[in-house]
């Protein structure tokens, strides 16, 4: 693995973004039983309870390079939103506890796989515009305890976004990869040289 070499130019701190690749990379798991990998309708991802039950989105970061002695000061997860929205869903956003997350299919949904110790609750409290940005609150916990793997390889990092008891009808929709690059999710993490 990479070892970060502090210098004048490099010992502040560092932001990097990461986005969705490849369409095998995000998607909607419905109740628990049922993977959309393009969202389940309208490349749109819905997350929290649609009247029926709940809807979790599935995301993969590939390539994250992270050197093995720094520190996570920041992480946030960047969705775009794919409809006008007054709902008020409660999601609690885990990570996939695996040194080198796999991509979703059907039988690789992401309540199949194992999840993070840390977990963080993002209660929407705000109505959603399309296509604006929104940015959940801070992940870095999740994302540390995912790069403290000692097998952790930097290849992939895997983030769900779960419906946590939301009301009944209390979800919103989010852009997949196949409405276009430039809408899928972000990681957005601050980093700095632990040392």
């Amino acid at each position: 693995m990479a070892k970060f070499e502090p210098s004048f130019v490099n010992i502040r701190r560092m932001l990097s973004k990461y986005r969705i690749l490849v369409n095998t990379d995000d998607g909607e798991e419905d109740y628990d039983t049922t993977w959309y990998p393009n969202g389940f309708s309208g490349n749109q991802i819905s997350i929290g309870n649609d009247g029926t039950g709940s809807n979790d989105a599935g995301l993969r970061f590939l390539r994250v390079p992270i050197p093995n002695n720094v520190k996570i000061t920041k992480a946030v997860l960047r969705v775009k939103s794919a409809v006008n929205s007054t709902k008020r869903p409660t999601l609690i956003i885990k990570g996939i506890k695996q040194p080198s997350a796999l991509s979703y299919d059907s039988t690789n949904r992401p309540s199949t796989k194992p999840k993070t110790t840390n977990t963080v609750a993002w209660n929407i409290t705000q109505d959603w515009v399309i296509n604006t940005w929104y940015e959940s609150p801070d992940v870095k916990a999740i994302i540390q305890e995912i790069i403290d793997q000692t097998e952790f390889t930097n290849k992939a990092i895997g983030i769900v976004i779960e419906d946590n008891a939301s009301p009944v009808n209390q979800y919103e929709n989010i852009w997949d990869f196949n409405s276009g690059a430039t809408n899928t999710a972000q990681l957005v993490l601050t980093l700095e040289p632990d040392i």
